[in-house]
């Protein structure tokens, strides 16, 4: 190993502490006491120490796979707020010039985020599981992510008059009054979308080529990606019915909920490329996938009948609307178990079809040993059982008849 590959794993230790040391001070200083400034919720936190934890265990121990350096890239443009916010708040009436351009990038800017989510959602995907694009033809897209991320970084920089949160004006305001807002954001979503869209392209387009270890680790990424979509999603559609977290009431209530859901989701992406890289419990994806799918199926269906119900007793008793809520929640409480084993079976024989054919081998094995069997054959149908369900590298079977 040269100087060079050593000196890694110890850049890993030293940014790894950089940061962590930043999101302390953001933790522990800066939000506690200008809230109004910056506000680091425990969810971002928790978020960040994700990207802290998985970017440093990559990058020393694997640091010849870039996926480990770019996730301490993205946690160093996310904890570098907490210094530059210090700066800012301490020097807000001794030098508002400089102020200015500290909670310029410190005071959670919209566009400060778009940086390191923007490196989350394009460049993990192109580059997962080994650190490499797909292929040569890729690089031009991962230089378009890249330039995207610069573009609506630079637009949402430099557009707004005023610094958020404060009455500072915007150090690096252009004047471009004749740009509408509008047109500003439609061309940053338009470059974002298509980089994000065309990032997670790349990882069917690995998976299509990939041997059956890659597929699993991509398995992974699937997952992950799958279930932050899906929340995003429905996050839109949470806005739509409940409206946002200052909505008052139970609808703000279940919008900050909701907020703080998707936040964490976001978590699952570092983590599942912290299993598939190291290929700890590598294969155990498809268990996890089969038992997403199952219960997300199964709380959609109780949702469906719940509300079905709600809605069908409350025209035949309109006079009596908790009895209606009562005898929904009997029903969902019902149905939820038999639901549950049908859709688990069927998304079992789908997506985990190791375990599925595991459960038939048992169940065989056992009608044939209450159906009655003959003693000289019990022992090779046990051992076959088995090595059908377990696959063990050796199997050995003592009878009383062996020990005699």
């Amino acid at each position: 190993m040269n100087d060079r590959a050593r000196g890694l794993p110890v850049l890993a230790h030293v940014l790894a502490g950089i940061c962590l040391g930043s999101e302390v001070l953001l933790l522990v200083v800066v939000t506690p006491r200008h809230d109004q400034l910056i506000n680091w919720s425990p969810e971002i936190a928790v978020f960040t120490m994700c990207i802290i934890g998985v970017g440093w265990v990559l990058a020393w121990k694997r640091p010849q796979v870039a996926l480990g350096w770019i996730l301490l890239a993205i946690a160093l443009l996310t904890t570098a707020q907490g210094p530059t916010a210090a700066v800012g708040i301490a020097t807000l009436h001794s030098a508002p010039g400089v102020a200015a351009w500290m909670l310029w990038y410190g005071g959670q800017s919209v566009w400060a985020w778009l940086p390191p989510i923007g490196l989350l959602l394009t460049q993990l995907p192109l580059r997962f599981p080994d650190g490499r694009l797909p292929s040569p033809r890729w690089r031009w897209f991962s230089g378009y992510t890249i330039g995207a991320i610069v573009v609506a970084s630079a637009l949402g920089a430099v557009l707004p008059r005023r610094i958020d949160a404060t009455d500072l004006p915007n150090p690096a305001y252009l004047g471009w009054g004749h740009v509408p807002s509008s047109t500003s954001i439609l061309v940053a979503l338009l470059l974002l979308g298509t980089s994000g869209v065309g990032s997670l392209v790349s990882l069917f387009v690995r998976y299509r080529n990939a041997g059956s270890t890659e597929r699993t680790q991509l398995r992974w990424m699937f997952w992950a990606f799958a279930i932050v979509v899906g929340v995003l999603v429905s996050g839109w559609f949470e806005n739509l019915l409940f409206g946002d977290d200052s909505t008052p009431g139970t609808a703000g209530a279940v919008a900050r909920a909701w907020d703080l859901v998707s936040t964490l989701t976001y978590s699952l992406i570092p983590l599942s490329i912290l299993f598939a890289v190291l290929r700890t419990g590598l294969y155990s994806i498809d268990r996890i996938i089969s038992r997403t799918a199952a219960y997300v199926v199964v709380s959609l269906g109780i949702i469906a009948v719940y509300f079905g119900v709600v809605v069908l007793l409350s025209q035949l008793l309109p006079r009596l609307p908790s009895v209606g809520v009562a005898l929904a929640t009997l029903t969902a409480a019902g149905v939820f178990l038999p639901l549950l084993r049908l859709v688990r079976r069927l998304v079992d024989r789908r997506f985990d079809r190791a375990q599925y054919d595991a459960e038939k081998v048992v169940t065989a094995f056992g009608e044939r040993i209450r159906s009655g069997v003959d003693p000289h054959t019990a022992g090779a149908d046990l051992v076959d059982a088995i090595e059908r369900t377990l696959q063990p590298d050796a199997v050995g079977l003592w009878t009383r008849e062996d020990l005699r």
